[in-house]
């Protein structure tokens, strides 16, 4: 199984001045335009879903919609999922993961710093190992193996300023 897991892209900050609750965070317009130009460099490169799934908060979300739109997957399901909100237990995405019997190509979309203890439990085993992704940051890991514990290889880890660049190559 390929796994793709991606940092929401840049979005609106929270602060006193806003109306707004963290979940009803947009991304700001540099943030649809970057992660807009950051999906052309997966496109570039090949990268094809079997299924999105993503964390219900709104930047996320749009995401979700902004990478599906310049990859052409506007067919594909795209399901949101509290196991990929702020805080969500791994163990709990991990069994969503693993009821997708039939993707062979998923992307996660979410928050830090989940998404680096995601990885690293994939790749190391126990989620000690503290990886960073910028906002709009794409990993991919090669999963070998489902059970009793996901468990795969990181192949690469592309910061969303290499993405755009891959897509302007």
């Amino acid at each position: 199984m390929e796994l793709y897991v991606i940092r929401h892209a840049i979005a609106q900050p929270l602060g006193r001045k806003n109306d707004f609750t963290d979940e009803k965070r947009a991304l700001t317009s540099e943030g649809r335009e970057r992660m807009r130009e950051a999906a052309k460099g997966l496109r570039k490169i090949g990268v094809e879903f079997d299924l999105v799934m993503t964390s219900p908060l709104v930047r996320a979300v749009e995401t979700a919609e902004i990478i599906t739109t310049v990859l052409g997957l506007n067919k594909i399901e795209v399901e949101q999922t509290e196991t990929l909100a702020p805080g969500a237990s791994t163990d709990e995405l991990f069994g969503e993961i693993k009821r997708h019997k039939g993707a062979e190509s998923i992307a996660l979309i979410g928050h830090q710093p989940d998404l680096g203890e995601i990885i690293s439990k994939i790749v190391q085993g126990n989620g000690s190992l503290s990886i960073e992704l910028k906002k709009g940051s794409v990993c991919y890991i090669n999963v070998i193996e489902t059970v009793p514990r996901l468990r795969g290889n990181l192949v690469w880890l592309l910061a969303p300023k290499h993405l755009r660049m891959l897509g302007k190559a």
